[in-house]
């Protein structure tokens, strides 16, 4: 229930709007802008307990941020990051200094309420030595929150490489703490993650028909994986349109390997927490089509660079992604990581995992920024296994994006084709398919139509399995 309302000043105090939502959410006041007060019918038991137009009335982000961070830190769960209409589309000034011009972020305000967050947006919050980013290492270290702390919404800021430098929030701060929840555009959180609807019992996949496939040397083996399914916007929409079309395709011909192949579906394990019910859609969709299965995306539980994490945090996080796996009847992980951290990935992170389980997992690589080729891979090299019981399958990146042809990830169907039909035969790799370039589902179909018959598609976990066997086989011959 509301506990009474505030005012603010939207027009003036625009940069602030995440600060209000903030107020909202550890106040339980409603904020009410002071050009709507003589058009509402208050009723007389909803009490003003506040003045932000007027308190706030010269406070910048960083003043308002620091405010609510002194006051109300430990009254807050965890972390959002929400822009207030911040233009970064504008070259230099858009990077640094960008103007206000756009419509505030505000399909988040319900969850963030709802979960007690604190939101916040600062252009400078992830710049080295900015009286923000300062602000920023203080907030997130100095809080109850967990471990890596998880971010809702999107960090726009300092745009750069085609993308967002701090998208994954790893890297934003000097404690490599954080982790992107991938978020922006979802509306009505607060409704879809209601308790009632939590799942507590592990999931099931349906059976891989190929679950006792067996390497053939004269087989080359290929995986499709459908990115971005840790953006939850992604699930509830493109997945939904995607996996809508797929299922009358499957039901259609549910042996075709040209219309119904095996697929694999990056899921995000937040999406079970805070999005239950679509969870259950997806999982339904694959029991009917028997052909659709799922791999956690990057990286893992949270969007993020895990090789950056503290010793403490990483262990945690692999308790995290294990968890996951055990809950989403899940073997493998889509993961990222800059370009400059793969060597401590592979040589400390990744063999945490080993000694933890008792069947082997995979994770598919995918180097940041893209178009950085990962050096630590031979070129017919196909993936590494890890780990002191080499048990943790790295699969060397191979991204698609696109299919105009103006980059080696934007191949059309049939180059993408021709690379898979001349691969050496017995050839184990994965396809990453992301739509930020052009590409969709219809690529893969395209792609499928033009594989001669001596490639076979598998999921991504039998992709593991054949990668384990075929290790087996060149450890026998050497």
């Amino acid at each position: 229930m509301a506990e009474g309302y505030f005012l603010y000043d939207y027009e003036e105090q625009k940069a602030l709007i995440p600060n209000v939502i903030t107020m909202a959410a550890v106040t339980s006041a409603v904020p009410i802008a002071t050009s709507m007060v003589g058009s509402l019918r208050l009723p007389p038991s909803l009490e003003q307990r506040f003045d932000l137009a007027r308190r706030w009335k010269f406070h910048t982000p960083l003043m308002a941020t620091s405010e609510m961070y002194n006051r109300y830190i430990n009254e807050t769960t965890g972390l959002a990051k929400v822009n207030p209409g911040y233009d970064h589309n504008q070259g230099v000034k858009g990077k640094f200094d960008p103007p206000l011009t756009g419509n505030s972020d505000m399909h988040l305000v319900d969850f963030i309420v709802k979960e007690r967050l604190f939101a916040l947006y600062m252009n400078l919050n992830c710049v080295p030595g900015t009286r923000q980013h300062d602000l920023m290492n203080e907030i997130v270290t100095n809080n109850q929150w967990a471990r890596p702390i998880p971010v809702y919404g999107y960090d726009d800021t300092v745009p750069l490489f085609g993308g967002n430098t701090f998208e994954a929030e790893t890297n934003c701060v000097s404690s490599h703490n954080l982790g992107q929840i991938a978020s922006l555009g979802f509306n009505n959180l607060g409704y879809f993650s209601r308790e009632r609807h939590k799942i507590t019992s592990p999931l099931s996949q349906p059976p891989d028909p190929d679950v006792d496939i067996q390497y053939d040397s004269s087989t080359t083996y290929v995986a499709f994986i459908i990115g971005d399914g840790d953006n939850l916007l992604y699930m509830k929409s493109r997945n939904y349109l995607w996996t809508s079309a797929r299922l009358v395709r499957c039901r259609n011909d549910p042996t075709s390997s040209k219309l119904c192949f095996p697929l694999t579906w990056t899921i995000s394990p937040q999406a079970v927490k805070v999005m239950p019910q679509i969870v259950l859609y997806f999982y339904n969709f694959a029991a009917q089509t028997g052909r659709d299965f799922f791999t956690l995306p990057p990286s893992g539980d949270l969007y993020s660079y895990p090789s950056m994490f503290s010793e403490a945090n990483q262990m945690s996080y692999v308790d995290d992604v294990l968890d996951d796996f055990q809950l989403m009847d899940l073997t493998t992980s889509v993961h990222w990581e800059w370009f400059f951290s793969w060597r401590q990935a592979i040589n400390d992170y990744f063999p945490k995992f080993s000694s933890r389980i008792s069947n082997p997992i995979g994770f598919f690589l995918t180097n940041v920024p893209f178009d950085i080729p990962l050096l630590l891979f031979g070129k017919d090299e196909d993936f590494k296994i890890v780990g002191e019981q080499s048990n943790v399958v790295l699969f060397k990146p191979n991204e698609w994006r696109g299919v105009n042809g103006a980059t080696r990830q934007a191949p059309s169907p049939d180059d993408m084709a021709r690379r898979i039909n001349e691969a050496e035969k017995g050839t184990i790799l994965h396809i990453y398919l992301t739509s930020d370039g052009g590409a969709s589902i219809d690529s893969l179909y395209s792609l499928a139509d033009r594989l001669e018959d001596h490639v076979k598609i598998v999921s991504g976990d039998a992709l593991v399995k054949l990668a384990v066997q075929k290790e087996g086989v060149e450890e026998d011959v050497n």
